[in-house]
C-alpha cells in the first residue's frame, strides 16, 4: 500500500445553515422586487470562473468551473450586493461590476476579497454595464441616459442623455470604438388618436348590444391626424470617445431585452418581441398578439433583417399541440459562438433554448430546461424555469443557462445540443413555495393555445409594455359593476352597466396590487379568477383551475412597487419638482374644496371605486387609478409639434400627456388657480408608491472614507429611516477583521447586532471601528420584515447563523483509498484541499459534493507530501 498523509482541518468561514433551496419560513407580507434581469449571468475573462446573481439573496454567486470535467459549476462564494442586482460584467479576472436595480447603484465586487469595495449611485432604475476605452458605461431606465465612469478611479466622467424609451441592454463592437444601447420599451410607432379625434366604432355583431361607446383608436404614428410625432428608435448607437450619440436605428422590434455583436462582422442581432396592437378586439388577436423575433442590423448600411422563432406555425389553428411541444417565445438572451456560426437564444416563457444559423435565422436545435411534469401531463408551470440569459464557454463547449424563476443555472453541451444539470444560483432560496409555483401561471406561453405568448409577454415583468391595446368584443355582454357617487358623498351602490367594446386601455402594472381591490382598468374584475377566461380568450388556451389562479395570486401579492426616485432619500417631498412645490401641492391636492382626495384617496391614490362617469367627462365608466406609478408615464407630450419617445400618456387610453397634469381626465376645479396646477402636480410626480426611498440604498464603507462626513451624514440617515415605522430596515454585510459578517441593525437598542447570538451590540462606531486595510462593510435597507433575513438568519429558523450547527467529516482509512463522508446535503460549504494550512486552497473538485443521492466522497492514495482538507462555507 501506497502511503498517503492526510491532516484534516475544519476552517470556519461563515456559519453553517443546512437549508438547500427549500421553501423557508417567510415574514409575513413577504415581499420582492421582480427586476428587469439584463445580463444576470457571466464569465471571468480567464473562463475560470461563473458569475451569477442571486436578486432573491441580493448576493452575487461565484462558481468554480476551471475542470472541465465536471457536469455542474461548483459554487465558491456568495458574496454580498445591492438590491435587485440585475446586470454583472467582469472588468478583469478579480473584479465584478453588478448593477443593482432597486439600489440604483453599482456594486464593485473584489472577488479574491469577497467583497464590494466600493459603490456607484446611479439614477432611477440602472439595468446594464459594459466597459470600453477605460470606461463604464451604465443604463438608466426611468431617465433615459448612459451614465460613464472612469473604471478605475469610478469617478463619473459624462452622462449621455438618449431620445429613446428605458435603455436597457448594453453592447460594444470588437474594438470597443462605441457603445450600443436597446430601449426596451421602444414601442412600434403606434399611437392613439383621443376619443373626441376618433370615428365611431364599428356596429357589435352581437345584435342584442346597444351602440358601443365613443373610444380612443390606436393608429400608425404617422397617421395623418396624428399632430405631434413619436420616434422609433430601438438602437443608439454612442461613441465610447466622445459620449456623442452617432446615429439611431429603428424597425427592429416593440420590446428589446438583449444585443449581441456577431463576432468578425459588423452584424449587430437584437433578441426582441413585435407586438401587434394595431389589430383590434380580443377575437382578432386570439393566439397571436406578438411576434417572438431576433433581428439582424447590419451597421454599416443599416439593414435591418427580422428572423420569426416560429416560421411558418399556423397561429388560426387552436389548440396547436405540435406547435405547443417546440413554440419558442420571449426570447429574452442571446451569446453567439466565438466564430460566429451559430448563435443561441433563451426562450424566456417557452422554457426552451434554441441555436440558430444567423445566415437565414434557421432554428438548428432546440433544448427543454424545464423537468418533465411529475403527473405525466402536457405542461406543469408549477416548474417553470425561465431562462434568461445566456453565457458560452467555448473551451468546455458548455453553455450556461441563467433561469430566472428557478433561481438556477442549467447546464448544456453545447456541441450536443444536450442538458447535462442543473445547479441552484445560491445554497438558499428565500420564497416561499407558493410564491415561486404561481409566477409561472404569469410567465408560461405553453398555457397559450400555441406556445407563443403568455401574460408576461404584455406584463413584462409582471409590470407593462408600454403600449394600449384594444381588447374590446364586438361579440361579447353587457357587464355591470356596482360602484357609489363618491365624487358627490352619495355612498348608495349604483349600477355601472359596462359594453365590451371597450376601446383601447393601457398595459397596466400587476406589481404593488392592493388587498380586495377592484382589478383592470374598468374595476370589472373583482379578483383575480375573473381573469381566468384570458387564457382561454386572448391567449387560445384553456381555462386553468382555480387552484392555479389562486397561487398566481399569492405570487403577484407578493411585489412591491420601487421607491419613487423623486422623493428625498428620507421619504420627505424635495423643495421643487418641474418648476412646482410639492409640498403644496400636498396640501391642494388633500384640500377637500379641490376635491382631489376625495377619489384619489391617500394613501395609494385610488379609493377602488367606480364613479358616475359623468363626474370625470368619459363616456363609459371607469375605477378611480391609483396615482402611484404617475412618475413613470409622463414621457409623452400630446401637443402639436412635440416629439416623444412614446405614443402613450396618462389616460386609461395612451391619450393625455404630461401636459393634462395634474388633471389628465375632465374635471372642474373651480379652486385651483396658477401656480395651483403646477404644485399639484409636483406633488403627483412625488407620489409614495408604498416602498420608502431608503429600501435598497446603500453605502459601502472601508479604513479609507469611514472618517467622511459625507459617508456618516448617509449613514445617519439609513439608521433615521430604520427607525420609523414600516420604513426600512438597516442591514450591514460584508468584511471585518478579515472574515465575511453580518449585521443588523436593531432600533430598540440603537445599535448593530451580530449574526452571533453571543455577540454584544455595537454602535456604529465601534462597528467601523472593526475595518482592516483589506475589509469593507455595505450598509443597505431593506424591505421591513427583511432585516432579520439579510442580515443575520437566512432561514428565517430563529437560530443566528453564526450558531447552526456545523456539518461533521468523517475521515476512514481504507486499503485502497480513504472515504470521507458526511450528513451534510447543503451547497453552502465547500470542500477544500491545500499542501499547507497556509493555503492556497482550492476546491476539491475531484471529490465532488455529497447529497442525499450520494453522501460518500472518496479519495485515493497520493504520493507525495501530506495534504490538508478544510470545509469553508461559501458565504
Amino acid at each position: 500500500m501506497k502511503k498517503h498523509s492526510l491532516t484534516f482541518c475544519v476552517f470556519l468561514f461563515g456559519w453553517c445553515s443546512l437549508a438547500v433551496n427549500s421553501a423557508s419560513p417567510a415574514p409575513p407580507g413577504y415581499g420582492q422586487f421582480e427586476g428587469r434581469q439584463t445580463h444576470p449571468i457571466g464569465l471571468t475573462p480567464d473562463g475560470n470562473r461563473l458569475l451569477a446573481l442571486n436578486p432573491l439573496d441580493a448576493r452575487l454567486s461565484v462558481f468554480d468551473v476551471s475542470n472541465g470535467a465536471n457536469r455542474e459549476p461548483v459554487l465558491v462564494a456568495e458574496i454580498p450586493v445591492g438590491l435587485e442586482p440585475v446586470s454583472l460584467r467582469a472588468r478583469h479576472d478579480d473584479e465584478v461590476w453588478v448593477v443593482n436595480e432597486v439600489s440604483d447603484s453599482v456594486s464593485i465586487v473584489s472577488l479574491s476579497r469577497g467583497v464590494v469595495v466600493a459603490t456607484l449611485r446611479c439614477p432611477d432604475e440602472p439595468a446594464d454595464v459594459v466597459f470600453a476605452q477605460g470606461k463604464a458605461f451604465v443604463s438608466c431606465a426611468r431617465n433615459n441616459l448612459i451614465r460613464v465612469f472612469d473604471a478605475v478611479t469610478h469617478l463619473e466622467v459624462g452622462q449621455v442623455s438618449v431620445d429613446g424609451n428605458s435603455p436597457h441592454a448594453l453592447a460594444t463592437d470588437a474594438a470597443g470604438l462605441n457603445v450600443y444601447v436597446a430601449f426596451q420599451h421602444s414601442g412600434n410607432h403606434t399611437t392613439v388618436l383621443p376619443a373626441s379625434a376618433a370615428p365611431a366604432q364599428p356596429t357589435p355583431n352581437n345584435s342584442s348590444l346597444p351602440a358601443p361607446p365613443q373610444t380612443a383608436l390606436i393608429v400608425a404614428a404617422n397617421d395623418a391626424r396624428v399632430p405631434y410625432q413619436v420616434l422609433d428608435h430601438d438602437v443608439a448607437e454612442i461613441s465610447a470617445t466622445t459620449h456623442q450619440v452617432l446615429r439611431y436605428f429603428s424597425d427592429t422590434g416593440t420590446s428589446l431585452f438583449d444585443l449581441a455583436l456577431r463576432p468578425a462582422t459588423d452584424e449587430l442581432w437584437i433578441a426582441n418581441t413585435e407586438a401587434l396592437n394595431l389589430v383590434r378586439f380580443e377575437p382578432n388577436l386570439r393566439g397571436h398578439f406578438v411576434d417572438n423575433r431576433v433581428t439582424r442590423l447590419v451597421l454599416g448600411v443599416g439593414a435591418v433583417t427580422p428572423f420569426e422563432l416560429n416560421p411558418g406555425l399556423d397561429y388560426a389553428k387552436l389548440p396547436n399541440p405540435i406547435a405547443q411541444a417546440k413554440a419558442l417565445a420571449q426570447p429574452m438572451g442571446m451569446v453567439f459562438a466565438a466564430d460566429g456560426q451559430t448563435v443561441w437564444v433563451a426562450a424566456f416563457a417557452s422554457d426552451r433554448v434554441a441555436s440558430l444559423n444567423p445566415k437565414d435565422g434557421s432554428i438548428l436545435a432546440r433544448v427543454d430546461v424545464r423537468p418533465p411534469p411529475l403527473d405525466g401531463s402536457p405542461n406543469d408551470s408549477r416548474r417553470m424555469r425561465g431562462p434568461r440569459s445566456l453565457v458560452l464557454h467555448e473551451g468546455l463547449q458548455r453553455l450556461f443557462v441563467y433561469n430566472r424563476l428557478a433561481n438556477t443555472i442549467s447546464t448544456i453541451n453545447a456541441a450536443q445540443a444536450e442538458l447535462l444539470a442543473e445547479t441552484p444560483v445560491g445554497s438558499h432560496d428565500a420564497r416561499p413555495l407558493p410564491v415561486r409555483e404561481g409566477s409561472g401561471f404569469l410567465f408560461d406561453a405553453r398555457l397559450s393555445g400555441n406556445g407563443t405568448a403568455s401574460c408576461g409577454t404584455c406584463h413584462i415583468d409582471a409590470d407593462h409594455d408600454g403600449l394600449a391595446w384594444d381588447l374590446g368584443d364586438p361579440n361579447g355582454e353587457m357587464t355591470t359593476v356596482i360602484g357609489a357617487n363618491l365624487a358627490s358623498h352619495d355612498t348608495r351602490p349604483q349600477s355601472r352597466r359596462m359594453h365590451p367594446m371597450k376601446g383601447p386601455m393601457l398595459t397596466q402594472t400587476l406589481r404593488g396590487l392592493a388587498p380586495n381591490q377592484l382589478l383592470h382598468w374598468r374595476g370589472d374584475r373583482a379578483a383575480l379568477r375573473d381573469f381566468n377566461p384570458t387564457f382561454r380568450d386572448l391567449m387560445g388556451g384553456s381555462l386553468l383551475p382555480d387552484a392555479d389562479i389562486d397561487a398566481l395570486k399569492t405570487y403577484l401579492d407578493s411585489l412591491r412597487h420601487h421607491p419613487n426616485p423623486n422623493r428625498n432619500p428620507d421619504n420627505s417631498l424635495p423643495a421643487t419638482v418641474n418648476g412646482g412645490n410639492p409640498t403644496r401641492g400636498r396640501s391642494l391636492f388633500t384640500l377637500h374644496v379641490n376635491h382631489c382626495a376625495v377619489c384619489h384617496t391617500l394613501p395609494t391614490g385610488s379609493d377602488n371605486n367606480v364613479d358616475d362617469l359623468r363626474n370625470f367627462g368619459g363616456n363609459q365608466s371607469f375605477k378611480t387609478p391609483s396615482l402611484q406609478t404617475v412618475y413613470q408615464r409622463v414621457n409623452f407630450d400630446s401637443r402639436i409639434g412635440a416629439v416623444n419617445v412614446t405614443g402613450f400618456g396618462l389616460g386609461h387610453d395612451g391619450s393625455n400627456g404630461r401636459q393634462f397634469l395634474p388633471t389628465v381626465h375632465f374635471y372642474e376645479l373651480d379652486e385651483l388657480r396658477g401656480a395651483d396646477f403646477a404644485d399639484v402636480s409636483a406633488f403627483l410626480l412625488c407620489f409614495e408608491t408604498g416602498t420608502a426611498p431608503a429600501v435598497g440604498y446603500g453605502r459601502t464603507v472601508t479604513r479609507a472614507n469611514r472618517g467622511d462626513a459625507e459617508v456618516a451624514a448617509s449613514l445617519s440617515l439609513l439608521e433615521a429611516q430604520a427607525r420609523g415605522t414600516n420604513l426600512c430596515d438597516l442591514v450591514v454585510r460584508g468584511r471585518v477583521e478579515g472574515r465575511p459578517r453580518q449585521f443588523y441593525y436593531d432600533k430598540s437598542l440603537v445599535g448593530y447586532r451580530s449574526d452571533r447570538a453571543g455577540d454584544s451590540s455595537r454602535t456604529r462606531s465601534e462597528l467601523l471601528s472593526l475595518l482592516g486595510p483589506d475589509d469593507a462593510l455595505t450598509f443597505l435597507g431593506t424591505l421591513p420584515g427583511d432585516g432579520r433575513r439579510l442580515g443575520g438568519d437566512r432561514n428565517l429558523d430563529g437560530i443566528l447563523d453564526a450558531d447552526e450547527p456545523k456539518p461533521l467529516l468523517k475521515v476512514e482509512a481504507l486499503p485502497d483509498r480513504l472515504r470521507l463522508s458526511s450528513p451534510l446535503t447543503s451547497k453552502d460549504w465547500l470542500l477544500e484541499r491545500a499542501v499547507s494550512p497556509a493555503g492556497p486552497w482550492r476546491p476539491d473538485l475531484e471529490l465532488g459534493t455529497p447529497s442525499s443521492e450520494s453522501p460518500w466522497l472518496y479519495h485515493p492514495f497520493l504520493e507525495g507530501p501530506r495534504e490538508f482538507f478544510r470545509l469553508r462555507r461559501v458565504w
